[in-house]
């Protein structure tokens, strides 16, 4: 199955070369399900924003959850046709005998960072021990690095508490009334407790250097995945998404801060655009330049999965089942990277 569903990908990639324009998607609305409104996960918004996925014929609702779990849950409840979220889900789907495919990334990094409240004395991830430390939602991308990130500093993944905090201003709050001791966080979430004093930060993961240093190896955070069957029946449509995302990933090479700001709705953005501004700046380091899977991200983020979940190690997930470079391949074709 895995030797052949790879196949079926690559053909039905090569199928798709054709522009949306000169072949009508199969799907021409569909529905992303986000895992985050954050500056890390920008891509597909800009992608939205500058008419990307209109231009490849497809018309996209993006619709906002608490955390990458939700999302995963209404793409496999139907509510959601596709999700904009961590390649990880793909994983843990797959050893629950869910068949999920990622297809094009535009985070090469998650860009987290580990940070405490102003107050606590921590000074690394080993004095996380005892602390109440805020993830997004249990299992969720965030708490399955910090129990990746903690083992690799020599605690156990219960010396630490972790507690739910969402990912939006919820998160912010929990960090600046002291409801939680520490946090691990991203964009804009991150400029945003800096501003204001609330945090000091352990761990410092905003770019592929620090990320590989602190993870021990590649780290493809975020992407849009779907359920299997749906990439196989409807080619052409996951073609449109993917090439209108790495249009977004080159774009966003070399836009500046300015540019990214302008290019979305205020809504988006939200009260504060130069802190907004900043984060992208702090962010970029983070953001795929083609929105490729590198070629070792997978066995390594079934590594940091194993710390949150032993009895993966007892599953035969096939880690060439749960993701694809295909469609990225034939994206690059009709808009490769600027130099080349």
């Amino acid at each position: 199955m895995s030797k052949a569903a790879t196949l079926l990908i690559v053909a039905l990639a090569a199928c798709s070369r054709t522009t949306a324009a000169q072949s009508v998607v199969e799907r021409p609305n569909i529905e992303l399900g986000a895992a985050a409104a954050t500056v890390s996960y920008v891509a597909p918004y800009i992608a939205a924003a500058k008419g990307y996925f209109k231009d490849e014929g497809v018309n996209v609702t993006l619709t906002n959850f608490q955390s990458g779990v939700k999302a995963a849950q209404a793409m496999m409840g139907g509510s959601v046709d596709a999700v904009v979220g961590s390649y990880s889900h793909t994983i843990t789907l797959a050893s629950k005998g869910q068949h999920i495919r990622y297809f094009v990334s535009f985070l090469r990094c998650p860009g987290y960072v580990v940070g405490v409240s102003k107050g606590q004395a921590a000074s690394s991830v080993k004095d996380l021990k005892g602390l109440k430390v805020g993830v997004t939602s249990p299992g969720s991308s965030t708490h399955q690095a910090l129990n990746y990130l903690v083992a690799r500093a020599g605690l156990a993944t219960d010396d630490y508490t972790p507690v739910a905090v969402g990912n939006t201003a919820g998160s912010v709050a929990a960090v600046e009334y002291n409801k939680i001791d520490a946090t691990i966080v991203v964009e804009p979430i991150v400029s945003l407790l800096l501003k204001s004093n609330a945090m000091k930060m352990l761990l410092d993961m905003r770019n592929e250097k620090e990320s590989l240093e602190g993870f021990g190896g590649p780290y493809p955070e975020g992407g849009l995945y779907a359920r299997e069957d749906f990439v196989r029946q409807n080619p052409k449509t996951i073609q449109a998404l993917t090439n209108a995302v790495v249009r977004a990933d080159e774009w966003l090479q070399t836009a500046s801060p300015e540019d990214v700001v302008k290019a979305l709705p205020a809504e988006a953005v939200g009260s504060d655009p130069e802190t907004f501004g900043k984060s992208v700046t702090n962010m970029r380091g983070c953001f795929s330049p083609d929105g490729l899977v590198a070629r070792d991200g997978p066995a390594h983020v079934l590594d940091i999965l194993i710390a949150s979940e032993p009895e993966l190690k007892k599953t035969s997930v096939n880690l060439a089942d749960t993701y694809t470079n295909a469609f990225v391949e034939e994206a690059l074709k009709k808009y490769p990277p600027k130099g080349n």
